[in-house]
């Protein structure tokens, strides 16, 4: 299974739960333990309530989750021409970081991505 789903910010600020939803729903039904699903919650949580602090008028930027069969991953893109790039802020790299596998920040309009083993 292969699934992919993107949220733009801040034109849909209120479907950013409904990502969650529809992710926990699909690792729910690819049998993905309940612990994991809760961390990987509170990863796209964290990452979206960083993206709102710095969200600037007129700035699109993408929360994109991706899942396959080993992980799941969060990225956080922003167009090329964003002024002063987004980068996550120490306290919410802190919490992500500690329920993360792997997490890498920066470089060519990637300015976060988390991944998650299931």
């Amino acid at each position: 299974m292969d699934l992919r789903l993107t949220v733009d910010l801040p034109r849909d600020l209120d479907r950013m739960n409904t990502l969650r939803h529809v992710l926990d729903g699909a690792l729910a039904g690819l049998g993905v333990d309940e612990q994991i699903r809760t961390d990987i919650g509170l990863i796209v949580s964290e990452t979206w309530a960083n993206v709102i602090t710095h969200v600037r008028v007129g700035v699109a930027y993408q929360v994109r989750a991706t899942v396959d069969e080993k992980a799941c991953v969060i990225e956080v893109t922003s167009p090329p021409d964003a002024p002063d790039a987004l980068l996550p802020s120490e306290p919410s790299l802190q919490v992500v970081s500690s329920l993360a596998d792997t997490i890498d920040v920066g470089g060519d309009g990637l300015l976060l991505r988390v991944v998650k083993h299931l």
